[in-house]
């Protein structure tokens, strides 16, 4: 977190600091303590906005939900378009955003009843990020569109996957080479692998995340296991993707070249 763009300095920043490193061993009731003290010492506005936001992220993988939500609130009236810190898990960053929602509601609702507020318009505030999609994106975004059941084909199938088995079936040719049939196997077997080794690789992550909020030590060390083993079968899985690619275009290259020996050999 770049706590120094907030204006963190001095015995404020140590405590911060030293607050950071035991979220991340998971020790969270120590990690508050110094957030604690750190607010009880002199500190600017924008320190007061990070130390804010780390107690609700706390707070927040402890459980203390109403309490992360105040300390949410309290960051994002001094400033609404704050982003959280630090990597947390998908719930927590879902409840920051409601609360983000909440108070930009609140602040549009104060203006609109203000006497000196000239319009409604003047008050409205646009969401966060919100940039229209440019031409090429929409073209890309075109392309990223499954395949429906009316063109016949499995909603699962990737379109890519969809696109070379249909040439594979029909006998294509890339640079001017027949690609075999066994080719496509092996390309088809290394996109499998490398989707299901994704699978585990997200998967890997999600239990990583469950252990942070995990409440229990033996909930923590089941979660890490299993983050450990899903990492484990992920790096096998692209592996064996990377293998089945490499056979593919060797089995490409091989059988092509030798088919055109023996072409050759009947022509003279």
């Amino acid at each position: 977190m770049p706590l120094s763009a907030h204006g963190a300095e001095g015995e404020v920043q140590r405590q911060i600091t030293e607050a950071i490193r035991l979220y991340e061993d998971l020790e969270y009731e120590r990690a508050l303590e110094r957030l604690k003290h750190a607010s009880r010492l002199p500190h600017g506005p924008d320190e007061a906005v990070s130390l804010s936001l780390l107690r609700g992220i706390v707070q927040a993988d402890m459980g203390r939900w109403e309490a992360a939500r105040k300390d949410f609130r309290e960051a994002l009236q001094r400033q609404l378009d704050i982003q959280l810190p630090l990597h947390v898990s998908p719930k927590v960053s879902r409840e920051f955003e409601t609360q983000r929602t909440k108070v930009r509601a609140s602040v549009a609702g104060r203006r609109a009843d203000s006497p000196t507020a000239p319009t409604a318009a003047a008050v409205e505030v646009a969401p966060v990020d919100a940039k229209p999609l440019s031409k090429e994106t929409e073209v890309a975004a075109t392309h990223l569109i499954p395949p429906s059941k009316e063109d016949g084909v499995p909603e699962a199938w990737a379109p890519g996957v969809v696109e070379e088995s249909a040439r594979a079936s029909q006998g294509v040719r890339v640079a001017g080479r027949r690609v075999p049939v066994v080719s496509w196997a092996l390309l088809g077997a290394g996109v499998a692998a490398g989707g299901v080794g994704t699978v585990f690789g997200l998967s890997s992550r999600s239990q990583i995340d469950d252990a942070r909020s995990a409440q229990l030590q033996e909930d923590l060390e089941s979660h890490h296991s299993r983050a450990q083993s899903s990492a484990q079968t992920a790096n096998i899985l692209f592996g064996a993707a990377t293998a089945a690619a490499v056979g593919a275009l060797a089995t490409w290259l091989l059988m092509d070249s030798s088919e055109a020996t023996v072409a050759e050999g009947g022509a003279r």
